[in-house]
């Protein structure tokens, strides 16, 4: 794990993860659009279908990750958890996970930065653009949770607020 520079707050970043023409497979799409329109300091924000490659990049020029994605059968109506590399960069690239990303990383930009996974409860996985009734809530609590935590792992940035 990496730590910021001395004197510096940890540089953020959130990965938004899904298809939101998927209804609640967009909840990581739709939590990174409601951070934005928070502007959160030092926050960076980005959306995709899926992991790639690329997204490596991006990881080892931050101190905390967040990856914020859909979830069936959560009890509760998110979930966080600490995410490692796991093992070597692996062999194919094609929808890489949170652990896989964080290895290659650590393989190829020898940083691994301090990441979670943010885990909110879906309902309608169906076609079709716009998040279930239930998803909506879950999101609202999700991406509070969320604001609070990096407020948290970001004290410097709270007199910004």
């Amino acid at each position: 794990m990496t730590s910021p520079a001395a004197g510096r707050p940890p540089r953020v970043l959130v990965i938004g993860i899904g298809n939101p023409g998927r209804r609640d497979d967009g909840l990581g799409a739709k939590a990174v659009e409601h951070l934005e329109a928070a502007a959160l300091p030092g926050v960076a924000c980005d959306a995709n279908y899926q992991l790639n490659i690329e997204d490596a990049l991006a990881c080892s020029r931050n101190d905390i990750v967040v990856f914020v994605d859909a979830a069936r059968g959560l009890r509760r109506p998110f979930a966080l958890r600490k995410a490692a590399a796991e093992g070597g960069a692996p062999a194919m690239t094609h929808a890489l996970g949170p652990r896989a990303v964080l290895a290659i990383c650590a393989e190829l930009y020898g940083r691994t930065p301090e990441s979670y996974v943010l885990a909110i409860r879906g309902r309608d996985w169906g076609l079709g653009e716009g998040l279930s009734p239930e998803a909506e809530k879950n999101l609202a609590a999700a991406v509070d949770f969320l604001r609070d935590f990096l407020a948290k792992k970001t004290p410097a940035r709270q007199s910004a607020r």
